[in-house]
C-alpha cells in the first residue's frame, strides 16, 4: 500500500502546499512508514494523485533531499536516504520529535524567530491547562 494513498491536502491551513507535500512525506519517513531504499512515487505520478503542480511536488522534493531526507538516482527514480545522510534525521528520533522538527521548520519558514516560537508554544500549553481545569 502507498503510505501516501489516504493523504489530503489542507488548503485552508494557510500553509503553501509544497510544505504540506515535504512535511507529510518526511513524516512518513521519520515514522518508519517509509525505509532506506524504498522507491517514492515520481514526481509527476504524485502530482496526478494530487492534483497539483508538478513544480510544486518538484519543490517539495528538492527540499526534502536537500535535507537529506530521499536522494534522486537520473533515471531510476527517487528513494528514501540512507540515515546517515548529511542532514538526515537521527534514526533514534521518534515521529513526535519529526513533528517539533517540522513545527519548527514552518515556524521558522514564515518568518518566525526562534523566541516567537517558544512563546506561541507556550502560550498554546497555558491555552490547554485552562481547557483541561474547566473540564
Amino acid at each position: 500500500m502507498n503510505p501516501l494513498a489516504s493523504f489530503e491536502l489542507d488548503y485552508n491551513s494557510g500553509l503553501p502546499v509544497w510544505i504540506q507535500v515535504k512535511n507529510r512525506i518526511a513524516y512518513l519517513i521519520g515514522s518508519g512508514a517509509y525505509r532506506t531504499g524504498d522507491r517514492l512515487p515520481t514526481v509527476r505520478a504524485l502530482a496526478v494523485d494530487l492534483d497539483i503542480s508538478y513544480n510544486t511536488v518538484n519543490r517539495a522534493y528538492m527540499d526534502l533531499e536537500r535535507e537529506g531526507y530521499i536522494s534522486t538516482r537520473k533515471g531510476r527514480g527517487t528513494f528514501v536516504a540512507e540515515r546517515h545522510a548529511v542532514g538526515a534525521t537521527l534514526a533514534t528520533d521518534s515521529p513526535v520529535e519529526l513533528l517539533v522538527d517540522d513545527l519548527i521548520r514552518t515556524c521558522a519558514n514564515a518568518g518566525m524567530a526562534d523566541d516567537d516560537i517558544l512563546a506561541l508554544v507556550q502560550a498554546r500549553l497555558g491555552q490547554r491547562r485552562v481547557m483541561s481545569e474547566r473540564a
